[in-house]
């Protein structure tokens, strides 16, 4: 019988996209807005939440990017906080706040929050953000 061993870099790997968070702008260009600062917070039922923020964003009109939990776990979040600073013109900067719940059947607890147009039609997930109601707040259990 072989027996392998895994170093750290291995567990990392194994366990890679548990507690991930997307953030997205959904947004178009001529919407002028930017994501540039995410603070999220992951909660366990077995723990502490974890704390974890990003000040150097500047996700533009369809983009995104992934935040890992680091260290990474091995069962990942039951809910999410998060926290975005967005930058919208020259009209100034505003937060939005969202949470979301893992979703049942989610085997690697990630998540997608982001900031997306709307058409008048509020969603369930979705906050209008403050002082700019033609935007909505998101947040979405992936399974």
């Amino acid at each position: 019988m072989a027996i392998t061993l895994l170093g750290a870099n291995g567990l990392r790997g194994l366990l890679a996209g548990r507690g991930s968070v997307r953030v997205a702008n959904r947004t178009a260009v001529e919407d002028q807005l930017d994501i540039v600062a995410a603070a999220v917070v992951r909660h366990r039922s077995s723990g502490a939440p974890r704390p974890d923020a990003t000040f150097t964003l500047d996700l533009q009109a369809e983009e995104s990017i992934d935040l890992d939990e680091v260290p990474p776990s091995a069962d990942g979040p039951d809910e999410i906080e998060v926290l975005l600073r967005l930058r919208i013109g020259e009209q100034g900067t505003t937060d939005a706040y969202t949470t979301v719940k893992r979703s049942a059947t989610s085997s690697t607890a990630r998540f997608e929050v982001g900031i997306r147009r709307h058409d008048g039609e509020i969603g369930d997930g979705e906050d209008p953000v403050p002082g700019f109601a033609e935007f909505a707040v998101y947040a979405l259990s992936l399974d």
